[in-house]
Order: structure tokens, then C-alpha cells, then sequence
């Protein structure tokens, strides 16, 4: 039996010609020799497929981005700062929820309209809110190259301020109309405060929805802000109550109207629009 002391394995490739150290691969030996290689390997590669292969852009869900983290980081800072700069000013507001004797205590003291306090949770509500919304736009649409680019998120941001700022006439103009000039300091302390709240409960939330990009996180989200919703709601009935003479009911029909409508609103429209693809 000849040797073949540069071969480590017998390939059944390669079959033994006539003479001793001759080796021939399989596409040069006869038919017969041919067959014998076929049924050891066959030619699963060839057989079986008709068509022509057309790449495809791989898909991901990846929505994470470097300033998504660096967003999230000014927030922090931004609390850490307001909590050093102004500590009793900062506790005052966070207590405003525990009830009316609070935000008599705050009002007295000073006016968180035009603070300092104010006007950065005020932006990075904003901001955080525009960046939560963007990312829940992308975890349910699935579209990446859509919703998940640096132009899409300022828009979404001058939606929210826009948002904000119609919340903050209309208030404006209920008490312009009813003539309760101490009611707007009193509800617009409770939604600086409610704000606040949110943004400190809101943080974590987006966090792990960059991180974990599924549904459950976005509907978390969701019901922190409705929440939000329901407590400003009640705060502000209680609240206007206190400094006017309007009854209960049209209080709560007002506060309803602006609060819990245009949120069930927004977040119906949003459903219709991932789940059947229009609004309407």
C-alpha cells in the first residue's frame, strides 16, 4: 500500500491514481470516481435553489446613543446642583404635595416663578420628556433611521415646550377670566413641584429603556406620567379651593380638561398610530 508521509488525513477529495505518489482531485479522475465523491459530500450548495440573492440591511434595535448617556448625566448634575445652591428652597417645593400648609410656608418666603430652580427643571423636564418620548417612538414603531436621529429629538422637544407653554397660558387665562389672582402662584408652585417629581422618577425609567429597549418599560413610563397627571389633578382642586370661592365641581371640571383629557388624548392618538398606523 503506498505511503503518503505529507498527508495528515485522507480527503475523499483526492483519490490514488495508477502510479504510486500520484494524487489527482476529484475534477480531474473519470465519471466513476466522480460519482463516489459526489454521494460522500454532496453538492448542497448548488441544488435546490433557484432565484438570485439580494442583500439586506441587517435590522437592530440598538436605540442607545453617547448623548442619550450624557443627557441623562446633566440631569443629575442638574439636581445635585439645585439641591446645593438652594438646599431650603429645594426641600420647600418637594414638600409642596404634603399639603396646604406647605405651600403657604413657600409662598411667603418666595415665589418659584422666575428662580433659578424654576427655569432649570423647567428645561430639563422638557428635555427629558422629548428624549423619553423619542426613544418610546422608536421601541413601538420599531424604526430605527426614523425616529431615532438627533433632528427628530429637537422637534420632539419644541413639541414638548409647546406643550408646556399652552399649559401655562391657559391656566393664565382661567384665572384672568374668574379673576383669582392668587390661585395661579398656588397652581403653578404644584405643577413646578408635580415636575420635579416627575423628572427624578422619570430618569431611572429612561435609563433602562436606553438600555432594555421593550414595551414594558415604555408603558412604565407611561403610567408614571399619568400618575403625574392624576396628582396634579387633585392637588390643584384642593389647592384652588382653598384660595377661592368657586365650588368643587367646576374646579375639578376645569383641572380635568386640563390635565387628564389632553394626556388620554396624546396617549390614545399614539397607540392608534403603532398599532393601526394612522390616528384616525
Amino acid at each position: 500500500m503506498p505511503q503518503y508521509p505529507d498527508i495528515f488525513y485522507h480527503s475523499p477529495f483526492e483519490t490514488v491514481a495508477q502510479h504510486a505518489d500520484t494524487l489527482q482531485v476529484v475534477d480531474t479522475v473519470p465519471m466513476a470516481d466522480t460519482l463516489v465523491a459526489d454521494s460522500v459530500v454532496p453538492s448542497f450548495i448548488t441544488e435546490g435553489f433557484h432565484g438570485t440573492l439580494t442583500p439586506m440591511l441587517r435590522m437592530t434595535y440598538e436605540i442607545l446613543q453617547g448623548w442619550n448617556l450624557a443627557l441623562l448625566g446633566l440631569m443629575l448634575l442638574l439636581i445635585v446642583l439645585n439641591k446645593q445652591l438652594y438646599p431650603r428652597q429645594f426641600r420647600q417645593v418637594l414638600s409642596v404635595p404634603g399639603g396646604v400648609a406647605h405651600t403657604n410656608q413657600l409662598l411667603r418666603e418666595w415665589n418659584p416663578m422666575g428662580s433659578f430652580l424654576c427655569v432649570s427643571f423647567s428645561l430639563g423636564y422638557v428635555l427629558l420628556m422629548a428624549l423619553f418620548v423619542q426613544k418610546s417612538c422608536v421601541v413601538l414603531s420599531h424604526d430605527v433611521l426614523a425616529y431615532n436621529g438627533w433632528r427628530m429629538y429637537w422637534t420632539l422637544a419644541a413639541g414638548v415646550t409647546a406643550w408646556v407653554v399652552f399649559r401655562y397660558l391657559m391656566l393664565h387665562f382661567v384665572n384672568w377670566l374668574f379673576d383669582t389672582r392668587d390661585t395661579i402662584d398656588r397652581q403653578m408652585t404644584v405643577q413646578f413641584s408635580i415636575s420635579i417629581f416627575t423628572l427624578i422618577a422619570m430618569i431611572p425609567i429612561v435609563l433602562l429603556l436606553l438600555y432594555n429597549p421593550t414595551k414594558y418599560f415604555v408603558w412604565i413610563g407611561v403610567a408614571v406620567l399619568g400618575l403625574a397627571a392624576v396628582l396634579r389633578l387633585v392637588l390643584g382642586v384642593i389647592e384652588t379651593r382653598v384660595s377661592t370661592k368657586i365650588t368643587s365641581f367646576y374646579i375639578f371640571l376645569y383641572l380635568c380638561t386640563l390635565e387628564i383629557a389632553p394626556v388620554a388624548t396624546l396617549v390614545t392618538a399614539g397607540w392608534r398610530y403603532f398599532s393601526q398606523g394612522s390616528v384616525f
